[in-house]
This record gives C-alpha cells, sequence and structure tokens, in this order.
C-alpha cells in the first residue's frame, strides 16, 4: 500500500527539506542565467587540476548542471514517498540527501561561472 501524497507533503521536515531543496535548486537556475547571457560562443564546461580545462561546449549545456538537480531531487522525493511506509526515517534521509546535492550542484555552478569569467 502507497503513503497518500498529499499526507506525505502535509509532514513538516519533509516539507522543509523539498522546500529548500527547490529553492535552492530556483537558485542554481537564477545564478546560471544572469551570468552567462545566451551567446554563440563556447563556453568552459568542466575544469581539471591535471589537465587544466578539458570540456568546452555550446551555451545551452550549462543548464545541466540545474536539470540533473532537479533529477535527483524528484527521484530523492518520490523515494522518499514511496518509503514513508516503513520507514519514515530513510525518507527524510532521502530528502536530506537531495537537499544536499542541491548544495553541492550550487557550488558547482558557482565554479563553473568562476571559470568562464
Amino acid at each position: 500500500m502507497v503513503y497518500p501524497l498529499k499526507l506525505y507533503f502535509k509532514h513538516r521536515v519533509t516539507l522543509i527539506l523539498i522546500t529548500a531543496s527547490l529553492c535552492v535548486n530556483a537558485a542554481i537556475w537564477v545564478w546560471l542565467i544572469t551570468q552567462f547571457p545566451p551567446t554563440g560562443e563556447p563556453v568552459f564546461l568542466h575544469y581539471n587540476v591535471l589537465f587544466g580545462v578539458d570540456e568546452i561546449g555550446d551555451w545551452p549545456k550549462i543548464f545541466f548542471v540545474p536539470l540533473l538537480g532537479l533529477a535527483l531531487l524528484f527521484a530523492n522525493a518520490m523515494l522518499g514517498w514511496l518509503s514513508w511506509d516503513r520507514d519514515a526515517y530513510m525518507a527524510h534521509l532521502l530528502n536530506f540527501i537531495g537537499l544536499l546535492c542541491q548544495v553541492f550542484l550550487l557550488i558547482s555552478a558557482v565554479l563553473l561561472v568562476a571559470l568562464n569569467v
């Protein structure tokens, strides 16, 4: 039996973690959109300490970072919802890991902008 989705989002911890994750993901979108105006020039996408810049691509490819964040957020929220009946702690842990992933992706977006300045 699956726990009702409406009741799942009424739990305070779940609501706070998922809302915080969405806010961080929105911050990533805003940061990248404001820092990278649409251009036809290639941008640096990856930097390696040993080799320097090792991946260059088109402007839209910078948005893979927040898209990956949305996919991770959705997957963790769904897995948390499906595991809520068996173990509420696991659901909270999955949602916290989703928030932690968003924070790391925000750091990645800030470094991506710094690489292209």
